[in-house]
């Protein structure tokens, strides 16, 4: 997938991280996406509308204001949050699923536990990606000025 770009419309100085608001369009970029034939991220949402991006920013970088920028997000930040994402619901329906295999519960009671599983899993994801500082680690960061053409 191509490096998402955008433009600078606010900077927000902190003294532990500062971060910019970047601008971007949600266009599908990436042309296997644009095939069909990608992951399928741009399905939903795939309009031209601007999203706007809060980004931090590394301390040897002087930023204004307007500037064009590439985004980058670690593979490793991205898999992370994937698997908390979908791996703390699916982790939570297992233990529960195995629980009441064990257990030789009804039909319907082994369907109910499992779902409360999916649940406990998703709301443990959840708490976890809201801890102080969890988030921060999975945010995009500005790694550069895009030349004038804006290409890679």
């Amino acid at each position: 997938m191509d490096r998402p770009q955008g433009r600078i419309i606010e900077l927000i100085p902190d003294a532990g991280a500062p971060r910019a608001v970047v601008e971007m369009l949600t266009a599908v970029r990436c042309p296997r996406c644009a095939e069909g034939k990608g992951c399928g991220a741009g399905l939903v949402g795939g309009d031209e509308s601007p999203r706007h991006v809060e980004a931090l920013v590394p301390g040897h970088l002087e930023l204004r204001k307007g500037d064009q920028v590439w985004l980058d997000l670690a593979s490793r930040d991205l898999l992370h949050a994937a698997l908390v994402a979908y791996g703390a619901p699916l982790a939570g329906m297992l233990v529960a699923a195995a629980a009441v295999y064990l257990a030789a519960v009804s039909d319907l009671q082994a369907i109910l536990a499992t779902l409360l599983g999916g649940f406990v899993g998703a709301v443990g994801g959840r708490t976890y990606l809201h801890r102080r500082g969890c988030l921060r680690s999975m945010t995009p960061r500005v790694t550069g000025h895009c030349p004038a053409g804006g290409k890679n």
